[in-house]
């Protein structure tokens, strides 16, 4: 079954116990585990690592017989026991519809997974089957992600001033666990909240880390400047820290969508002025490249370049195992393009 929305949050409270295995994806890793992380303990009881076994769907590629072995374990504590599965992709599908049509065994199984495409194998196994479920995880933005960080503060019986809000809006990128780590840092920063219960500028921009000066970022900010050089190595950091090729295209999709939406602003305002207007704000460290390339890059070309990440998101789908090339070759050919408008 597939469940989205607002069904999500009833489904990790109370999961039906006819769903033997859930499937957790998306581009979204944190969330991926956070979610993950959630369900395991629900199911286990507390989530502690005596009652779940964890593995790697690589693991299960090379031992096919681990899955079922597993799963069908009996706990000799008495608990609930869960198998956690990370790392899952296509490459198991076989083999997890033959558990599943087996009987699944005695233990519920959660497995996490990056970005499947509508048409991967696993990901429309969970969504057909009445005994799997498959749950996507997609990245915070704007107004969702102000109320991430607005809950997580009342909860810890604090308030921000609309100046501290506007800091960490400004810094925090887009995975869900470092979002909350960077939150929690902030709340013990402020320390007693008996004693003062407003969160202050001064304590955000003390406290909260520029998570969006990440490697992704810089990958896009390398395209747009047209620096090849650091493209190379920004790119190869990023994938090494398990980001996926179709993640680093919407990053850069997202960054053109909005270069164009600045130089639209701009025909009846300046360049600086429509920088301003972006939100969420970018951060004061990128704001001055970002507004140098909205004067370099002609309209045309933005939209050109639009159009071709379009294309290449398509291609990197394509299930050919060529993602990373594919989006390699593309975003330095964009690097290229940028070098002309020097």
């Amino acid at each position: 079954m597939k469940v989205g929305g607002r069904q999500i949050f009833g489904f990790l409270k109370s999961p039906p116990s006819e769903v033997r295995a859930i499937l957790f994806f998306g581009p979204d890793l944190g969330l991926v585990r956070e979610r993950g992380g959630e369900l395991v303990k629900v199911i286990g009881g507390d989530g502690t690592a005596s009652g779940v076994t964890e593995m790697t769907g690589d693991a299960i590629r090379r031992d096919p017989a681990l899955l079922a072995d597993e799963a069908s374990a009996l706990s000799l504590l008495g608990d609930n026991p869960v198998v956690r599965v990370r790392d899952a992709t296509d490459v198991i599908a076989d083999i997890v519809e033959s558990w599943l049509s087996a009987g699944g065994g005695n233990r519920a199984v959660v497995f996490e997974a990056g970005e499947l495409s509508p048409r991967s194998k696993l990901r429309s196994l969970f969504e057909k089957r009445s005994d799997a479920a498959a749950i996507g995880c997609y990245a915070d933005e704007g107004q969702g992600l102000a109320d991430i960080v607005t809950t997580a503060v009342r909860g810890a019986g604090l308030r921000m001033t609309p100046e501290a809000m506007s800091v960490v809006m400004s810094r925090l990128g887009t995975d869900r666990m470092a979002i909350r780590q960077e939150i929690e840092k902030l709340i013990l920063f402020h320390g007693d909240p008996a004693a003062n219960s407003v969160i202050s500028v001064e304590e955000a921009e003390a406290s909260v880390g520029d998570i969006r000066a990440s490697s992704l970022d810089d990958v896009s900010y390398a395209v747009l400047s047209g620096n090849m050089g650091e493209v190379s190595v920004s790119l190869e950091r990023t994938f090494s820290e398990g980001v996926s090729p179709i993640a680093v295209v919407r990053a850069q999709l997202r960054l053109f969508d909005r270069l164009h939406q600045v130089q639209a602003w701009a025909k009846t305002d300046s360049v600086d002025a429509a920088v301003k207007r972006i939100k969420p704000p970018l951060h004061f460290k990128r704001s001055g490249s970002f507004a140098q390339a909205a004067r370099r890059w002609p309209e045309a070309d933005v939209a050109k370049a639009l159009s071709h990440l379009l294309g290449v998101e398509r291609d990197c789908k394509s299930g050919y195992g060529i993602d990373r090339e594919i989006c390699e070759r593309a975003l330095m050919q964009l690097a290229q393009a940028a070098r002309r408008h020097d």
